[in-house]
């Protein structure tokens, strides 16, 4: 089985929560995907990365790219030249190493945790990644980083029905049919998983190939 799980956003206690509900039905072989954006807008981003690294440890595990992470990567290198990285919740990251080192500094096992963040994963039948495919472009391999990262209608609005199932985050299915639950459509063979955790809402778990979900439900 494959667990696939959408945006984060710094919400640690609701990871916490949705990983001990998957995790008791989960065996060794099962494969955890995470789709991306686990930082900003929520005060747990270091918290948040330092968990993924220590499940790493445990369960087979793919982490995916999202737009969020490629933001934080190009402020840490001095590329971020329009702010992006703040204008979109950087500040509650960097309050979050703050709080934990005592300065803002990005330890070394983190910067190599977001250099190896992978742009998707292809299963037999089923492709996750953060955002969405450019439906032009039919050779997986030739999509463009900016298009996995960033893309939106032009992905889940197109007619195109894809060849394998797309599972993505990225946009929250209230922006795509006003549900806070998954987005499925069969026609054009796309799930949906971001369940906006930004806007106080669930963090969610697709499992796959049964579709079984899992939801991160409150934090007391």
């Amino acid at each position: 089985m494959f667990y696939l799980i959408g945006d984060i956003h710094g919400n640690f206690g609701k990871l916490f929560n949705l990983y001990t509900t998957m995790v008791k039905q989960a065996v060794p072989e099962d494969i955890f995907i995470f789709l991306g954006d686990y930082i900003d807008r929520g005060g747990h981003s270091y918290e948040v990365i330092e968990f993924l690294l220590h499940l790493a440890k445990k369960h087979s595990a793919v982490f995916l790219k999202g737009n969020h992470e490629g933001m934080f990567m190009d402020y840490l290198s001095g590329k971020d030249i329009q702010g992006g990285f703040l204008l979109n919740g950087g500040e509650a990251t960097i309050r979050s190493y703050v709080r934990n080192i005592g300065g803002f500094s990005v330890p070394g096992h983190h910067r190599l945790f977001l250099n190896t963040l992978k742009l998707y994963y292809e299963g037999d039948d089923f492709i996750a990644v953060h955002a969405g495919l450019n439906p032009s472009v039919e050779v997986l391999e030739r999509q463009e980083e900016h298009d996995l990262l960033w893309i939106r209608d032009k992905f889940f609005r197109t007619e195109k029905r894809f060849k394998k199932t797309v599972i993505f985050g990225h946009t929250p299915t209230v922006y795509i049919n006003g549900e806070t639950s998954i987005y499925d459509d069969p026609e054009r063979n796309i799930i949906g998983i971001d369940t906006g955790v930004i806007f106080g809402r669930n963090i969610t778990c697709l499992r796959w190939p049964d579709r079984k979900v899992f939801i991160s439900g409150d934090v007391v």
